[in-house]
């Protein structure tokens, strides 16, 4: 799985992702991010466990922002302190559903090989900050 943790951070493909997003112009980055949200969202068929593992990087990244937005920054993160982004709406409904739909069992490869190794709880309980704060629109 290429995972040393249950975060959405603490993974390859979010290591990936990361690397991606702090490459682009800020002015690029909601749509890298709404591409990865529709691999998720989007999909018809089985959600692929790689993508899965960056779709719910991108989550984090725009739950990170939006709180610091909202005047309630979180613990800094060194992964996600470079990229700098001004979450819209959109961006966090997207956010909030591709978290929604990884936690969702049918049809999820992501899903299975957490359960197979017995910690789908864990990596249930690392996205639920995450979780909260997309939840809620508004200021």
């Amino acid at each position: 799985m290429g995972a040393w943790g249950a975060g959405p951070l603490d993974n390859d493909a979010a290591g990936d992702l990361l690397f991606e997003l702090e490459q682009a112009r800020v002015e690029d980055l909601p749509d890298l991010l709404r591409s990865k949200f529709e691999c998720v969202i989007g999909v018809q068929g089985e959600l692929d466990s790689w993508e899965t593992d960056q779709a719910l990087a991108g989550a984090a990244l725009v739950a990170y922002c939006l709180a610091a937005q909202r005047g309630h920054p979180l613990e800094l993160d060194e992964d996600l302190e470079p990229i700098r982004l001004e979450v819209t709406e959109e961006l966090r409904h997207q956010a909030e559903q591709t978290i929604r739909r990884a936690l969702m069992p049918e049809d999820n490869e992501w899903y299975d090989l957490w359960t197979q190794s017995n910690k789908i709880d864990e990596a249930e309980a690392e996205l639920k900050p995450y979780l909260r704060i997309l939840s809620v629109s508004g200021s």
